[in-house]
């Protein structure tokens, strides 16, 4: 999917700077209104696989059915504000008048496919906390290639395709989206059969919604975290013109390009530690968190080494603009060596959903926000323009690991304990 979207950007870029500006103004919204199902997948999954744990799969199936209620309910309503918002919005952020009309048209596509991107997260999520992460993985695969081979026919106008501009990537991902979401629920109804009975769906949804919610809204409160900040980010650097917000574009979806290797392992280290923690193997919850935290640091290396001395020409191949490879250049010579530190960042967040203590991820994203990031790039961007933004991320970076990293060790060993004196008790 991630794959998907950085060819996308490919095809915006040859349509121009402006097309790639655009498009780069929308990064925050899309993320945002992804934050509800991602922070309900990831209530339901840590329900879930300590529920697999413990061997109890009629509470998984539960728990499965009950997430994907919830998660549409509020897809209708989140889809029924934005559509009445999308301009003033992209307004506030500073999106440059002429290219407001582009921003709304593309989005006003997006916010009808939302469910077909929203309900395959939850129902990945699902699936990999029941261990099935191979399927799933083929079906995002297989559609995020339909929408690469689709997304030139409707950009460009090709094979007799009427030419759409951004729109018709939009268009691309909302058939893509449909062909993943049914195939999705293929599995978590035939293989997997996680979806209750229509005579049993109803049977304690009160209390399970309570308890996803409960995990579910600081998870979701979290993932809103990035988006506003990343929504701050552009309005402070569309002050320096379209090319720079372009290019930060660009390089945002490198960095989940490269990202995406840290994410996939901090969303298997929830379930991972969940279904072990349900099992009392305490140990192989240490081992994995030690094997994790070595990967991060090596694959934050890797990435500077990679990218702080090609990232400009990479850039270059999707638009040459110098205004816009200057900026972006910038940005990979300054910000991928702390790679690192973000990924034992999203490590230790897992830890604390996965042992249903939501509270403290929130509270360090929180902290990275108002308390770091946010001033600190106002400050620098006041001293060094646009630049001084980038070291910004790179001080944010570092704190918000370092915290999260020895946070989350003390945690667990409070939790250890308080596992061993159950077992005395028990005893």
């Amino acid at each position: 999917m991630i794959v998907a979207m950085m060819i996308d950007t490919v095809y915006i870029g040859i349509l121009g700077a402006a097309e790639l500006a655009a498009i780069s103004f929308t990064f925050p919204f899309i993320m945002a209104l992804s934050s509800v199902s991602m922070g309900i997948g990831t209530g339901a999954a840590s329900l879930i696989a300590r529920a697999q744990g413990a061997g109890d799969r009629q509470l998984a199936r539960r728990y499965t059915t009950h997430s994907l209620i919830l998660a549409t309910t509020m897809l209708v309503l989140i889809m029924s504000l934005a559509y009445v918002y999308l301009e003033p919005l992209f307004t506030i952020m500073g999106v440059q008048p002429e290219l407001l009309p582009m921003v709304v048209e593309f989005m006003t596509v997006f916010i009808l496919g939302l469910p077909f991107f929203s309900l395959p997260m939850v129902t990945s999520t699902v699936l990999r906390a029941v261990g099935n992460a191979k399927i799933p993985g083929y079906v995002m695969t297989s559609t995020s290639g339909v929408q690469i081979v689709i997304a030139p026919l409707f950009i460009f106008g090709l094979l007799g395709m009427p030419e759409m501009g951004i729109v018709g990537s939009a268009w691309a991902a909302v058939l893509s989206g449909l062909m993943r979401t049914l195939g999705m629920f293929a599995i978590l109804i035939f293989d997997e059969r996680l979806i209750l009975p229509v005579r049993g769906w109803a049977t304690n949804i009160v209390r399970s919604t309570w308890s996803i919610l409960y995990i579910g809204v600081p998870s979701m409160l979290n993932s809103l975290i990035g988006p506003v900040t990343m929504a701050i980010v552009i309005r402070l650097l569309s002050a320096y013109g379209p090319e720079v917000v372009a290019g930060f574009g660009i390089t945002s979806r490198f960095e989940m390009l490269v990202l995406m290797i840290l994410m996939s392992l901090s969303a298997s280290v929830g379930p991972f530690v969940g279904q072990n923690w349900g099992a009392r193997k305490v140990d192989r919850v240490y081992k994995g968190l030690k094997s994790s935290y070595k990967f991060c640091f090596a694959w934050g290396i890797l990435c500077f080494i990679f990218l702080a001395p090609f990232g400009g020409d990479l850039v270059a191949l999707i638009n040459d603009d110098a205004k816009l490879v200057e900026s972006a250049s910038w940005y990979f010579f300054l910000v991928p060596v702390t790679f690192g530190m973000l990924g034992i960042g999203m490590i230790s967040g897992s830890l604390f959903v996965a042992l249903g203590r939501p509270l403290p991820t929130t509270v360090m994203s929180l902290f990275r926000m108002i308390v770091v990031y946010i001033p600190l790039a106002m400050l620098f961007d006041a001293y060094w323009g646009y630049i001084g933004i980038f070291i910004a991320t790179c001080v944010a970076n570092v704190i918000m690991g370092s915290v999260a990293y020895f946070w989350s060790r003390k945690m667990l060993a409070r939790e250890v304990k308080i596992l061993g004196d159950a077992r005395v008790e028990e005893s």
